[in-house]
Order: structure tokens, then sequence, then C-alpha cells
């Protein structure tokens, strides 16, 4: 019975599914795997030597298809690909293979050519003319499978005199409990760094006191700053850091024009102090920098922080009378003796005063306040007077308030007090 012709494999190693095989035409003929000047030859041993002769480094053997597998086993594996999906290897397997020229001391490389493109291969099948400037190389099996574009990502905002953007000076939020003051991408926008491997890219914070501009982002898109100081770190979102303010410093005792707020000494707080204080204690006035050693008296001041620019807290700080006709405050509505009314401190330095009136079932009755303590005095009430101004409001209503549970009865009184809300309208219509 005549033997069974060998089945050879004829194209470059581990692609099983794609090679092509030959039928040995030779009783007794071998299955051969030889390297020659580098290239891996297979096939059978009579087309390939004829004289039976293969030099080393040479593989026979005699069972079909016996000459599939990788040779020699040492065969160096790298990855082999081009392009954008050559970036990162770390989940595309399919580009590990053997080496198609071997070479005993051949090596894998990686060449960076832009942020769009790279190319990963073995040293002695196509290596790149421009490669020994600029590759990484490397000899063990799956060595060139660094990641060769990266992201990091930086705070992009800015600031300036005529657009200004609290958020990217400092962490607006005076809750936020932070062991450093530090921005948040949250509120303030981000921009990212593509470096490719070998380099490294920065975020950077930039600041002009004169001009007053501050900016934040990426050192791939960074202008060219002449003046002001330029800092600049490595890392995600290092660019956090706030900036220390600049506060008015001034009180009311040793400088009378404190209150007004008008052309105040300032001075630099000390570093990590973000905000700016003007706290009020009767006729006393203080503004300053709310560091570290800085707390409310326990006497009853009354403080407002700011942190959305330097002097901040140069602002004349804003009170309304503050009264409810409701609770028996009879002065309430036709503010007689404003001196001797109760005055409040608002939370913001530009909140309005309101006074208005307010009828429910019970009675009419004056309320004045801050706008923020007095609910009542919505966009909808027709009668809600607001002002810009320290204690403004103090027009008197011109009506006499009226409530239930007094000695003349509900049916006499409920009528009289219409009519005196009647003639309040009407007053202020007029006008």
């Amino acid at each position: 019975m005549p033997a069974t012709p060998r089945r050879i494999r004829n194209v470059p190693p581990d692609r099983v599914s794609s090679w092509k095989w030959e039928e040995c035409q030779q009783t007794g003929d071998e299955c051969v795997t030889s390297i020659s000047a580098g290239l891996t030859r297979r096939g059978c041993l009579a087309r390939l030597y004829p004289n039976g002769y293969c030099a080393a480094p040479c593989d026979r053997c005699n069972t079909s298809l016996c000459n599939r597998h990788v040779y020699p086993t040492d065969r160096l594996r790298c990855y082999q690909c081009s392009g954008s999906d050559c970036i990162d290897v770390a989940s595309r397997p399919q580009y590990l293979l053997p080496c198609p020229v071997y070479r005993e001391d051949d090596r894998c490389y990686t060449n960076v050519v832009h942020l769009s493109n790279t190319q990963r291969g073995c040293e002695h099948t196509n290596l790149p003319t421009t490669c020994p400037h600029v590759c990484l190389k490397c000899n063990y099996n799956g060595c060139n499978a660094e990641k060769t574009v990266t992201e990091s990502r930086c705070l992009q905002c800015t600031h300036n005199r005529l657009a200004p953007n609290p958020d990217c000076l400092r962490d607006q939020d005076p809750q936020a409990e932070q062991p450093k003051c530090s921005l948040s991408n949250s509120t303030v926008t981000h921009c990212v760094n593509k470096v490719m491997y070998g380099h490294r890219e920065n975020c950077f914070s930039y600041l002009n006191s004169q001009t007053e501009v501050l900016q934040r982002g990426c050192s791939t898109s960074m202008g060219f700053y002449p003046t002001g100081d330029l800092t600049e770190c490595h890392g995600e979102f290092c660019n956090a850091n706030c900036q220390d303010i600049v506060c008015a410093a001034c009180n009311s005792t040793a400088n009378p024009a404190c209150r007004s707020g008008r052309n105040l000494p300032t001075e630099k707080c000390a570093a990590g102090t973000t905000a700016c204080y003007s706290c009020e204690q009767d006729t006393f006035l203080r503004r300053g920098c709310a560091d570290a050693d800085f707390a409310p008296s326990a006497l009853g001041e009354n403080c407002q922080l700011c942190r959305d620019a330097d002097s901040c807290n140069r602002y004349s700080v804003r009170s309304c009378y503050r009264c409810n006709a409701q609770d028996q405050d009879a002065d309430c509505a036709a503010m007689n003796l404003p001196t001797a009314m109760t005055t409040s401190n608002c939370s913001s330095p530009t909140e309005l005063c309101v006074s208005t009136v307010v009828s429910r079932l019970d009675g009419i009755y004056t309320v004045r306040g801050c706008e923020g303590q007095v609910p009542e005095c919505s966009a909808n009430d027709p009668y809600c007077v607001r002002c810009n101004g320290s204690l403004c409001n103090d027009a008197p209503t011109l009506w006499r308030q009226t409530q239930l549970g007094s000695a003349v009865s509900t049916d006499q009184q409920l009528p009289h007090s219409w009519w005196s809300l009647l003639q309040y309208w009407w007053s202020r219509k007029l006008r």
C-alpha cells in the first residue's frame, strides 16, 4: 500500500486558517521548516531540497501538516500594526504575532508617529528609517504593548474685569467642607491634554494682577504670557488651587469712611484665605480677611462673607427695617419713629429692602425687612414695595391695622379693614 502523501504549509506561521498546503509527490518524503537569511520556508523536502540536505536551522517531520507550528519555538512575538487602532493594543490580541523575519537578536519596536498614528512591529522586519531616533525597543514577547497616547484633564476657565467668573477664582460654596480650598469640575469646565508616549503635558494657571486676568487650562493650548505669574503642574485637575484673596480692611471707629465703602484700604490675606468679611454690631462696622483667626463676636455681631472677587467686602453693608405689625409692632405701618425700629443686616450687600401689606383671615398688617426675609413680598404681590439702599424701606403704608378678635364684632370690622386696604392701594396708584 503506498504511503500517504505529506501535506505541507507554505505561508507565514501562526495563520492556520489561511495557510496553503501541498501534497508531497514522493513516497517517504518529509515535511520541513527551514530558515535561510531570516526567511522561513515550509514545504516538502524533495521539492525544497532535491538533494535531501536541509541546512540548519531546519526542522524535519514525517506526519501530515506537522510543519505548521512556530519555528523555532522561541521566535519573538511582537505586536504588529499601524494607524489609530495601534495606539492602544491592550484589547487587541490579534496583533500579537511571530516576527516574519527570524533573527536571534530581534527586538520589538513602537514608533509614535503622531497623536493619531502609531506603528508597531519587529526590528528586522519593517523598522522605519526614522525609528532609531524616536522608537521604543524591547526584546521579549509582547513587550511593545505600551499605550502611546494618554489623556490628562485640567480645569479650563477665564476671569477678567469685564467678564468676571467667580467660580474660576475660588470655590464659591461656603458650606463645602474641604481640607484645602479647591475648584471643582462640576462648576468649571475642563480641557483634555493628549500626550504622546515619552512626552509630558501640564495644567497651568496664569494670573496678571495688574490686568485682573486669571486663566486656567491645558499646556497643549497655552498661549504666550510675557508678563504676570504662570504656574504649571502635572496631574489630573492639578490646577484647581484657589486664588488667595485681597480684602478691604478697616473699622468704622478709626475710619468713618469704612461704612460708605469708598476708597478703602486693602490687605493681601494670608495664604489659604478665600473669603472677606463685613461685620456690623449696632453702629460699629469692621471689614477684613476671613482667615483662620476670624470669628464673629459673641455679642450679636452680624457678618457677611464674600469670595467672588478681590475687595468684594468694600460695598456698604445692606441693612433694612424689620418689623411685623401682626406681632403687635404698632409703628410698623406708620413708621413714626424709624430710629426706634428694629433693623436687620441682609445676606448680601445688593439685596433689596421691602415692605408689603399682608391680608389674612385674621387681619391685615404690614411687614418689612430684607427681601429674603419677607416671603410674602413675591412677584405677584401688588402691595410689595422694593427699594435699593440701606434702611430705605421706611415709607409708611398710610392705613390703619385692624385685626379680628378686638372688641368690635367681625361683621363691623372686616369691611373697614378692606376699605383701608382699598384706600392704600389707590394711594399707591395715584403716586
